[in-house]
Parts: C-alpha cells; sequence; structure tokens
C-alpha cells in the first residue's frame, strides 16, 4: 500500500522562495514530470527532450548500483538520498529489501509526489535541511543523529550547497565508520577561472530562462575542493574516459569519500 507521508525535520517556510524559484526552472525546463514518467525513470522516450541526460544518469545510477550490490552485498545497509527530488532513485535502491533508503529534499512539491508513488516499508521520504542553521539559535542541530547511514548518495544535487567543506563534514558525522559518500552527475571545475567561467554561464542561462535569481542557489565547487576532503574520482580510469569522450557516459567524476 502507497504512504503519502512526508516526515518534517526542518520547518519548510524559510525555504519557500528557493523552492519557487527551483520549480520555476524546472517547470519552464519541462522537468516537472507527470507520475507515469516519474515512474519509469530513469528510462524515458526518445521524445523526451532530456533524454541524453536520462541516459546519462541511468548508466551512472547503474553503475553506482552494482559498487554497492558488492560492497554491501547480503548486508542491511542504511542509505541517504540526499538531494532526492521525486525519489525515482531512491525507489530504485529499495527494490534491495535489505536497503533502507532515506530519500531527503527541500523540494515538497516533488517529495509529495515521490511519496504517493514509491511507497516501500524500507523507504522514507524526509523533507529535511541537512546543514544546521547558524542564523537561528535553536537549530544549529542537524537532522540525523551521528553514525546513522552506511552511504550517502548526491546524484545531480551537490551543487545546490554552497559550501563543500561544510556539506561534507556535517555527511561525516551522520556516517557509519567505514560508511561511504558518493557524489554523482555533477561537474567540478579544474580552476578559479574554469569556476568564474561557469559561474557567469549559469548566470546568462538563468537569465535566459527567466529566473535569474536561482543562479544564487547554484554552485561550482572546484576539483581541489573534492581532493582536500579525500575524494577518489571512481571515473578516473582510461576506459571510462574514452565512454566519456565518445558520449556514453557523462563527463562528470563519480567521487568517493
Amino acid at each position: 500500500m502507497k504512504n503519502p507521508d512526508i516526515q518534517f525535520l526542518s520547518d519548510p517556510a524559510p525555504f519557500r522562495e528557493k523552492e519557487r524559484l527551483y520549480l520555476e526552472v524546472r517547470r519552464r525546463e519541462n522537468r516537472i514530470l507527470s507520475d507515469e514518467a516519474v515512474q519509469n525513470l530513469p528510462f524515458t522516450q526518445k521524445s523526451d527532450p532530456h533524454a541524453r541526460e536520462w541516459e546519462w544518469r541511468r548508466r551512472s545510477f547503474s553503475r553506482l548500483e552494482h559498487y554497492l550490490s558488492d560492497r554491501f552485498s547480503g548486508k542491511q545497509t542504511n542509505i541517504l538520498d540526499l538531494g532526492c527530488g521525486n525519489g525515482w532513485m531512491a525507489n530504485r535502491l529499495a527494490l534491495h529489501k535489505e536497503w533502507r533508503v532515506c530519500a531527503v529534499d527541500m523540494n515538497e512539491p516533488e517529495l509529495m509526489q515521490g511519496a504517493r508513488l514509491f511507497g516501500r516499508e524500507n523507504l522514507q521520504v524526509v523533507y529535511a535541511n541537512i546543514l544546521p542553521r547558524n542564523d537561528i539559535p535553536e537549530r544549529h542541530e542537524i537532522p540525523f543523529q551521528d553514525a546513522k547511514f552506511d552511504v550517502i548518495i548526491l546524484a545531480a544535487a551537490v551543487q545546490y550547497f554552497s559550501s563543500f567543506s561544510e556539506l561534507t563534514g556535517v555527511l561525516r558525522r551522520i556516517l557509519k565508520p567505514g560508511g561511504e559518500i558518493h557524489i554523482i552527475d555533477s561537474q567540478f571545475y579544474k580552476n578559479g577561472s574554469e569556476q568564474v567561467a561557469a559561474r557567469q554561464r549559469s548566470q546568462e542561462y538563468y537569465t535566459r530562462v527567466g529566473v535569474p535569481e536561482m543562479a544564487g542557489y547554484y554552485h561550482h565547487h572546484l576539483w581541489q575542493e573534492a581532493k582536500k576532503s579525500g575524494a577518489k574520482n571512481l571515473n578516473n580510469q582510461l576506459s571510462v574516459k574514452v565512454l566519456q569522450k565518445i558520449g556514453w557516459l557523462a563527463p562528470f567524476p563519480w567521487l568517493r569519500l
């Protein structure tokens, strides 16, 4: 039986403007999907304007799923899907009965859609701000207990966090000893010049889309930041680089921390 409930661990009110801007961009990009389309993700019709992107995401998810299946084979595993959106990936992960998946986002409408479509006993849908609110003294806490998760995944999500070091610091608190953080489907930049150029492109893009304010919520992280945090790029292999060059795989790193 499908469970439409969302657990709220943070107050949505302070984040409504960001949510509004984000959803308006998604609407203008034709990314607000029907229930049928969400249930089929990451598979899409060839006529989908984002079909190539979804093919990339399907392949990156498949590789991650195989990795996790080998790494945590037969084990009860707590997984956090951070920035889950409509929950398609959390749902696919929850097909593994021994995995308990917590799907977290701050986009309430898409969370509601995912909760309604993907009710599973081992899938929890949560509205939460993972970072402490330093501007609100009584909310310095983070919403999850320390050492809760075996795996934390950010898929096409790290760019919505302004500070990479702050984010990874919090994630390591809630990660079990020996656990892993995986970041996929997001770009990292080689140097400051590339970063500045990317920021300019994002500002121009959001201006062209008609939601220029969204550029303030979209962040560009340096590879040096990830390296400093101890990240390893699992895509740093010749065979993968060839597949990326010919466009079979997405041109992004797969970071494991």
